[in-house]
């Protein structure tokens, strides 16, 4: 059975959906919790995938989380021994300052649910052609954006955040929203946010529920081709 590592930044940041449809896929999902002082491996041995998720803190704040550091050479050496490696939010962020992008504040946090465009590479694009003729509304949640590393070929954006969606070799995907998110955990993330990212940003528990029962079958759909696709990608 192939195997994958899911590295988890933050306990109410879950591999969600990911998981799910992996396991469905015969695939085996390894979960290293790095907040809890799990030790981040250096390089994929044994795995024939790596997926870095989301997670509270900033990408540039590795002084203050070590993990995050490790984070990136673990991305580094997957993309050196030819493991595919898929990153959400923070994970993107992760990615592109490993591959030599910069991650910063972005103008105002994104969070909700909002419109993600395509640009015709991602017509072109092995694992969202297929999903690439028409924009769709997936899950965000993120203050920091970053610039494309070097080689790096931009998918997607939304009207906020220029960079959405990239891909690196062909295999490295780069994802600042989350495809991995269910009701289960987003409604985990909603009880545990204590009012600095929902409140300060006009946003109503109640309504981003009921947002989410509308655009969640559509998200669920496309996340399920994506993620399933991707283990034909895996080393």
């Amino acid at each position: 059975m192939a195997r994958v590592l899911f590295v988890q930044n933050g306990e109410f940041d879950q591999p969600g959906l990911f998981a799910k449809v992996l396991g469905e896929c015969g695939v085996a999902v390894d979960v290293i919790h790095a907040w809890r002082g799990e030790a981040v491996p250096s390089r994929p041995r044994g795995w024939a995938g790596v997926a870095i998720g989301g997670g509270s803190m900033s990408a540039y704040e590795a002084a203050q989380f070590p993990f995050l550091r490790a984070e990136e050479v673990l991305i580094s050496g997957a993309r050196e021994a030819k493991v595919p490696v898929l990153g959400m939010c923070l994970g993107a962020q992760l990615m592109a300052g490993a591959f030599g992008g910069a991650v910063f504040l972005n103008t105002r946090k994104e969070i909700g649910f909002h419109e993600v465009r395509f640009s015709a590479e991602a017509l072109r694009d092995v694992l969202w052609n297929a999903h690439a003729g028409a924009p769709f509304r997936p899950v965000h949640w993120h203050r920091d954006t970053f610039s494309l590393p070097r080689g790096a070929v931009r998918l997607a954006s939304s009207d906020l955040t220029e960079n959405q969606l990239f891909c690196v070799d062909g295999t490295h995907y780069g994802l600042q929203f989350h495809l991995e998110i269910d009701e289960a955990v987003l409604t985990g993330m909603l009880e545990s946010d204590d009012g600095g990212g929902l409140e300060e940003n006009g946003i109503d528990r109640q309504e981003f529920l009921r947002e989410a029962a509308i655009a969640f079958p559509k998200v669920e759909r496309i996340a399920r081709e994506v993620f399933t696709q991707w283990t034909d990608m895996l080393a």
